[in-house]
């Protein structure tokens, strides 16, 4: 019995084998090589105007640099006063209702999955805020200034 298996896998492989030699590439051919010279340089942040930059982080992080921020019509806001009202009121409600589900504990045997990412992220996370935040601040501050410059005449 192993005669014939060892057999029919000396045909399949001898098969396989004339498949490649026919087709005229080999399986070195399908590995893909990886070097230095295919990596794709990350975006450099704006420069922020102020003299207290923070220091760069020790390791670029992975993280794409956010889109341009949209220019909306300088003479009137996006929402009415009263849906803002209420869109207010409701992420208040929900902030309200999350808070008082993370105080009640789901069981007593150590820290939850929820608090190892915490953990994990919360570095990550302040060193891209001080990377990128001066420059979005930067760049709404500037836009809010420009609406509310034209909407004055001036």
């Amino acid at each position: 019995m192993e005669d014939i298996l060892a057999s029919i896998r000396r045909i399949l492989s001898e098969e396989e084998e004339q498949k490649i030699v026919a087709s005229g590439h080999d399986e070195a051919d399908e590995v893909l090589d990886l070097d230095e010279s295919m990596l794709v340089p990350l975006a450099e942040p704006a420069p922020f105007s102020s003299t207290a930059a923070p220091p760069p982080p020790s390791q670029p992080l992975p993280i794409a640099e956010p889109p341009p921020a949209v220019k909306l019509p300088a003479s009137e806001p996006l929402v009415a006063p009263a849906a803002a009202a209420m869109a207010t009121a409701a992420m208040g409600d929900l902030v309200r209702s999350l808070q008082s589900e993370r105080a009640a504990p789901v069981y007593r045997g150590g820290p939850t999955l929820e608090d190892l990412v915490r953990e994990e992220l919360r570095p990550l996370l302040k060193s891209w805020l001080d990377t990128h935040l001066p420059g979005m601040v930067e760049r709404v501050v500037r836009s809010e200034i420009e609406r509310l410059a034209g909407r004055a005449g001036v």
